[in-house]
C-alpha cells in the first residue's frame, strides 16, 4: 500500500510532469489575451466578489502582478484558467479604461488533463486564496471527489484515508502543510454551516466572523433560539472577538436562568402543598409561618434574616426523620463490637 504523500505525488504538476526538465521549459512565461482565457467550471466554488476584485485591480496597477496565474494550453490551442480568476477578472476589470491590461502574464502548462487540471486548481485555491470556511470545504471535497474516482481505477489507493491524501495533495502542490485531521473537522464546519445555522448566523459564519466553537454551539440550537440570540447581538459586536463573547456570555446565563426558573417552580409546588392535620401544631405553625414569608419575602434581604435563614437550616437537619432500617451485617457487626 502506497503512502498518501507517494499517493499525492501523482496528482501534482510535478506527479504530472517531466522531473528533469527545466522549470522555465515546464512553465513557460507568455503574455495570453485576457478574452481568450475561458474560466475553469470548477471555479464556481469559490466567490468572485466585486469589491474584492475592484481592490486587487488597484494593488496590481500600483505594484504589478506579483503572482502569475497558470493556464492551461487544451489541444485545439485554447486557454483555460487553472489558478487565478481573480487576477483575470482584475485584468479584464483594468482593459476597460487601458488597452495595456488586454493581455495578462501567465505560466502555461499543456498536456493536463481535464481531472488534472481540476485538482491543480483546487489545491492551488486552498492557500492562495482568502477563503471562507465553505470554499475551503468546498476545495477539498472537490479534491476528494477526484481521489475517490482514482480510486476506481488504481489499487494502489486502498487503505489511504481520502483526507490524508487531499492534506498531501496540497502540501505537495503548495509547499504548505495542513492535516488530514485539520481538513475533517473544517468539512464537517462547513456541512454545520450549510445545513444548521439560519441565514443570519451563515452570513456571519461565511464572512469569517464566528469561531468554530461558536459555529458548534449554533449549531446545537433551535432555529428561533438562533433568531434570539441573534437579534440580542449588539450592533457594535462587529469583530470575531466580540461576538464571540456575546455567545459565550448569552449561553452562559441561559443555564442560570433556566435554574433559577426551576427553583421557583419548585416553591410554588412546595407552598401548595398541604401537610397531615395531626402534625405536631408547633411544625404547623412553623410552616404556615414559613410559607408566610416565601410568599411575600422582604426586599433587601437583611443580615438579621440572613443570620435566621441559617439557623434554620441548621436546625432542619435535626427535626424527625424517617426510621431508616440498617442492614444485617451492619447489625451484627454492632453487635459484637
Amino acid at each position: 500500500m502506497s503512502s498518501a504523500k507517494d499517493i499525492a505525488s501523482a496528482f501534482t504538476i510535478t506527479g504530472l510532469l517531466d522531473e528533469s526538465a527545466k522549470t522555465q521549459r515546464r512553465y513557460p512565461v507568455a503574455e495570453v489575451p485576457v478574452n481568450d482565457i475561458s474560466d475553469h467550471p470548477g471555479n464556481t466554488a469559490y466567490s468572485m466578489d466585486e469589491d474584492g476584485i475592484t481592490r486587487l485591480a488597484a494593488s496590481i496597477k500600483e505594484q504589478g502582478i506579483t503572482d502569475l496565474p497558470l493556464v492551461r494550453k487544451k489541444d485545439d490551442g485554447t486557454y483555460q484558467m487553472v489558478s487565478g480568476h481573480r487576477r483575470k477578472a482584475a485584468y479584464t476589470l483594468l482593459a476597460r479604461d487601458d488597452d495595456t491590461y488586454a493581455k495578462m502574464p501567465c505560466r502555461i502548462i499543456e498536456n493536463l488533463t481535464d481531472e488534472e487540471s481540476e485538482t491543480l486548481l483546487h489545491a492551488a485555491n486552498y492557500f492562495t486564496r482568502a477563503l471562507t470556511v465553505t470554499e475551503r470545504a468546498a476545495a477539498t471535497r472537490a479534491l476528494g471527489v477526484v481521489v475517490e474516482q482514482r480510486r476506481n481505477v488504481d489499487p494502489s489507493l486502498a487503505g489511504a484515508r481520502t483526507e490524508d491524501i487531499k492534506a498531501a495533495i496540497i502540501a505537495e502542490q503548495t509547499g504548505r502543510k495542513v492535516s488530514g485531521k485539520t481538513i475533517k473537522r473544517q468539512e464537517v464546519l462547513a456541512e454545520l454551516i450549510e445545513t444548521k445555522l439560519i441565514d443570519a448566523w451563515r452570513t456571519k459564519a461565511e464572512s469569517g466572523s464566528l469561531s468554530a466553537s461558536c459555529i458548534e454551539k449554533i449549531a446545537c440550537m433551535s432555529e428561533s433560539d438562533q433568531v434570539e440570540l441573534y437579534d440580542s447581538l449588539p450592533q457594535e459586536a462587529t469583530s470575531k472577538a466580540a461576538i464571540t463573547k456575546h455567545i459565550d456570555d448569552a449561553l452562559a446565563v441561559k443555564p442560570a436562568e433556566e435554574e433559577k426558573l426551576a427553583r421557583k417552580r419548585e416553591l410554588a409546588l412546595i407552598l401548595r402543598e398541604s401537610f397531615h392535620p395531626q402534625a405536631d401544631a408547633r411544625l404547623k405553625v412553623a410552616i404556615t409561618s414559613l410559607r408566610n414569608y416565601l410568599s411575600e419575602p422582604p426586599t433587601g434581604t437583611q443580615e438579621p434574616d440572613l443570620k435566621a435563614s441559617a439557623l434554620l437550616r441548621c436546625l432542619s437537619d435535626h427535626l424527625p426523620k424517617p426510621d431508616v432500617k440498617t442492614p444485617k451485617r451492619d447489625k451484627g457487626r454492632l453487635r459484637h463490637s
